[in-house]
């Protein structure tokens, strides 16, 4: 194997990894929270968000184009308004369920955490994956564009591979029992808070609120 396209291989799959973690802890929580039957879905749109996020780095990389890192940081919104929504909506619930009649225990006051929980589709997961990865475009592009041609085929291959690795880790840990039954108690919770997190996470990386 040639030197140059070991580097390469070695900065792809550092890139990858690390610019990826967050995204599989939240993804992960989002299937542990969801009903089994919806796993793959969400595992689905975690792989349709990473893919554009590629795509469009790739893009801005063939037309030695610079996202700036700050405006970029404004994807961290979707999930912070997504996250924010949920803890809305579940404040909304309990304070209905607390002036809800006691002979009322049907309809939507016997409905589960796991049925309020936010973030159970294939859209809301490419859309936090895209948001989480917005902010990795500034990795990305330089990546592709250092490689070259040449070695963009290995480096496409590294992500290939490690995205197939991370969805296995996503829905091998969210269909774990323990993991599920911890998300059963506190996921429609936990996921968004986990939401809020990444959103104010990726502007802080990005240096949006600066830039506001």
């Amino acid at each position: 194997m040639p030197a140059g396209l070991g580097a390469d291989l070695g900065i792809a799959a550092a890139a990858f990894v690390g610019t990826n973690v967050d995204n599989c802890v939240v993804t992960m929580a989002m299937v542990a929270g969801a009903p089994l039957q919806r796993a793959h879905r969400i595992a689905a749109g975690q792989i349709i968000g990473f893919v554009i996020v590629v795509a469009v780095s790739a893009a801005g990389a063939a037309v030695l184009y610079e996202f700036s890192p700050a405006v970029v940081g404004l994807l961290g919104l979707v999930p912070l308004a997504m996250g924010v929504s949920g803890l809305l909506g579940l404040a909304r619930r309990r304070g209905g369920a607390d002036t809800a009649p006691a002979a009322a225990p049907t309809g939507r006051w016997r409905r589960r955490p796991e049925d309020r929980a936010v973030g159970r589709s294939l859209t809301a997961a490419a859309l936090v994956t895209v948001a989480a990865g917005g902010d990795n475009l500034a990795v990305y592009i330089p990546l592709f564009r250092v490689g070259g041609a040449a070695n963009l085929g290995a480096i496409a291959a590294v992500f290939v591979v490690g995205e197939v690795l991370v969805t296995w880790l996503v829905l091998a840990g969210g269909r774990h029992p323990k993991a599920r039954q911890m998300m059963l108690r506190t996921g429609h919770v936990a996921v968004p808070i986990l939401l809020c997190c990444v959103g104010v996470l990726v502007m802080v990386q990005a240096g949006t609120f600066s830039w506001l």
